[in-house]
C-alpha cells in the first residue's frame, strides 16, 4: 500500500517513518489531493507504507540508493504536515480538498 492509498481511507492514524520517526504527526482521512498537490507531493504519495495497530509507518528507505531516504523523508514530512494544516491556507487550498 502507498501513501496515495492511505489518504483515501476514512482513518485517523499517527504517521511515522521507518528511519528516525521524524514525521510524527496524525493523519485524518479521507483527503483528496488536487492535481497541483499531486505534482507537489509526487514523491511522498508514491512511498510504500505499513499499517500497524494504531500507526502508519512510511518506508522512506530505498534499497538501490541508500542516501535517498533523506530526500524521501523531507517530502513525506512536508506532505503529512501540510495535510494537517501546517502550511498557508492558500497552499492548503491549492493542494488538498476534504472529501464529504
Amino acid at each position: 500500500m502507498k501513501v496515495k492509498d492511505l489518504i483515501k481511507m476514512d482513518i485517523d492514524i499517527d504517521v511515522y517513518d521507518n528511519v528516525c520517526d521524524d514525521i510524527g504527526i496524525a493523519f485524518c482521512g479521507p483527503l483528496e489531493v488536487t492535481e497541483e498537490g499531486m505534482i507537489e507531493f509526487d514523491t511522498a504519495l508514491n512511498l510504500e507504507i505499513e499499517l500497524r495497530d494504531d500507526i502508519c509507518i512510511v518506508n522512506v528507505e530505498d534499497e538501490f540508493f541508500p542516501d535517498l531516504w533523506k530526500f524521501n523523508l523531507k517530502n513525506a514530512k512536508s506532505f503529512f504536515w501540510c495535510a494537517a494544516g501546517y502550511c498557508s491556507d492558500k497552499d492548503w487550498n491549492r493542494w488538498f480538498r476534504f472529501i464529504d
